[in-house]
């Protein structure tokens, strides 16, 4: 009880989720592109107002988690023309991946992470400033059950070790692309956790970190069971300069959506 009685206090120690709205009116500089990493929760509840939620934002990009084939219908249905490229790997229960953009997607490849149940997708953006590659992730929960794992202890410690097994393939893959990169997604853990702090000592710098962000927690959603308690959901990056950040008050889910607008920054590999 102490701990979640913390984390509710840390999620609302003057951080207020943004509009997508007022998000999407801000002017943007010259340069700049906007993401958005939304775990959808099995399509939504109901999905249209998770569709609503990315059409209020309008970002350049956005990487989704959790999404269903009927999901992936109603989104290509109502954004081909706004996203005309997608790579989207539609699937059961919290399988299903994808990104879609407005600016070609090339390179796209399905990547398991050692976990074929939870893939990854990563494509290089080629946008008018230089190409930066983009990874979609959605690493593994930390109480779910593997095998015999009961005991929720046992989980915990398994899950986070396969955590950073991920992101240690998902470098691998990274580090063969000389290009900036970000790193989006679902990641079931907060700042400093082990899987995040692999990828901090590997240069990626967290969007919400910039001055001036408005990054309350993301999960659980507005259909989740409560308070928001902890920001699972991150937009990390390396070789681009994060101008801002912020976590949406928009619904459909039980997380909360988070965006980021950066710039390429110049002379990066």
């Amino acid at each position: 009880m102490l701990l979640f009685a913390a984390l509710a206090l840390a999620a609302c120690s003057g951080h207020i989720r943004q509009n997508a709205s007022d998000w999407a009116e801000t002017v943007a500089e010259p340069g700049t592109l906007s993401v958005m990493s939304f775990n959808v929760l099995l399509g939504g509840r109901p999905t249209g107002d998770v569709l609503d939620a990315i059409a209020a934002a309008s970002p350049d990009l956005v990487c989704l988690q959790e999404i269903t084939p009927a999901f992936a219908d109603l989104f290509e249905e109502r954004f081909a023309p706004v996203y005309p490229h997608r790579v989207l790997v539609p699937g059961p229960g919290v399988h299903g991946i994808g990104i879609a953009g407005r600016f070609p997607l090339t390179d796209a490849r399905l990547l398991t992470l050692g976990l074929s149940y939870l893939p990854a997708v990563a494509a290089t953006m080629q946008t008018a400033a230089g190409p930066v590659r983009v990874a979609c992730v959605h690493l593994v929960p930390p109480l779910a059950r593997f095998g015999g794992y009961d005991s929720m202890t046992d989980r915990y410690y398994l899950n986070r070790t396969i955590r950073m097994r991920q992101v240690r393939a998902l470098l691998r893959h990274i580090e063969s692309a000389t290009m900036p990169a970000i790193i989006v997604g679902d990641m079931n853990e907060w700042d400093g956790q082990a899987a995040l702090a692999i990828l901090a000592e590997a240069g990626f710098r967290n969007a919400c970190g910039v001055p001036g962000s408005r990054c309350a927690a993301t999960w659980p959603g507005d259909v989740g069971f409560g308070l928001a308690i902890a920001r699972v959901d991150h937009i990390l990056g390396r070789g681009v300069d994060f101008r801002r950040a912020a976590v949406l008050n928009a619904g459909g889910s039980d997380h909360y959506p988070v965006v980021a607008r950066f710039a390429l920054m110049p002379g990066a590999p």
